[in-house]
């Protein structure tokens, strides 16, 4: 079933925050392009060849695949297993500290992982993850419709654009902000999702398998096996004052939200400030397709 989203802003002050873009000039600005709907970058690793990443606020540190890191000759101090987004664990290396580098920015890593990355489910191959050390060395703008990221010294950055500001929680390295989730027939809850750029999905949370409106659907596709569970219909979803309606969303046991409803804002992270600036854009009216089956 496809329904087109009658999107609704409600205009409320959150933290007591209303848009006031940045005061004082960015450090760098980045074009990216779109491996599907994530973030795609050209990055080189200890001045390697130009390569593929995705910005990944979900990866709690970078990553490099493994296929890659072979090929650079990177060295690896341990081994380990990860878990991801689909079911079981996966193996990972830890790798000595390394140097990224995009456009103006060079990031870096001191606990970079290997991960065989050619199971994810991307769009496009990928040779490795920015993770959310980003975020935590500079406040990071993001505009899907003209493609850059933004980067500012938080030392020296002042919001003043035209959108809310939501607060913006980080624990273990993972990022959340509250999002409010309704169902048909007015039960609602507000939770804590995860802020993940490296998902195509819009808001995932256990709450859809009570909706009125359910079909399986593959699920977990990334890092990690994939597996068949419910997805169902979001009568809304609200973060910060902005509310989509008639939102289609994957259960989860581990809530976060994707690049389907990201991508509908201009993002800035102030991390050190733990906040997200969200401006809707052209995007926002957009229906949130129907998963595939």
């Amino acid at each position: 079933m496809h329904r087109c989203i009658a999107a609704a802003v409600v205009f409320c002050a959150v933290l007591g925050a209303r848009g006031e873009a940045a005061s004082g000039p960015p450090f760098a600005v980045v074009p990216y392009s779109q491996n599907g709907k994530l973030i795609a970058l050209t990055v080189r690793v200890n001045a390697s060849r130009p390569l593929r990443f995705v910005f990944d606020t979900g990866a709690r540190s970078t990553v490099i695949d493994a296929a890659v890191a072979r090929s650079l000759g990177l060295r690896t101090i341990a081994q380990d297993r990860g878990a991801g987004a689909g079911r079981g664990t996966f193996a990972e290396a830890h790798a000595a500290p390394l140097d990224v580098s995009f456009g103006a920015i060079r990031l870096r890593v001191d606990h970079p992982l290997i991960i065989d990355l050619r199971t994810t489910g991307t769009r496009d191959p990928i040779a490795g993850l920015i993770g959310v050390e980003l975020l935590h060395k500079y406040v990071v703008r993001i505009d899907p419709l003209a493609r850059t990221m933004t980067l500012y010294d938080p030392a020296h950055f002042a919001y003043a654009g035209t959108g809310a500001a939501v607060a913006l929680r980080s624990v273990e390295n993972r990022l959340y902000v509250p999002m409010k989730l309704a169902l048909d027939g007015g039960d609602s809850v507000l939770h804590q999702l995860r802020v993940d750029t490296g998902s195509e999905d819009a808001a995932s949370d256990n709450f859809v398998r009570r909706s009125r409106v359910l079909r399986t659907t593959l699920q977990g596709v990334g890092l990690g096996t994939p597996y068949r569970d419910v997805s169902g219909v979001f009568a809304s979803v609200q973060i910060g004052p902005y509310v989509l309606r008639n939102a289609w969303g994957p259960s989860n046991d581990n809530p976060a939200v994707g690049m389907e409803i990201l991508r509908r804002f201009t993002l800035t992270f102030d991390l050190p400030a733990n906040r997200l600036y969200l401006e809707p854009n052209a995007a926002f009216t957009e229906p949130i397709p129907s998963p595939a089956p």
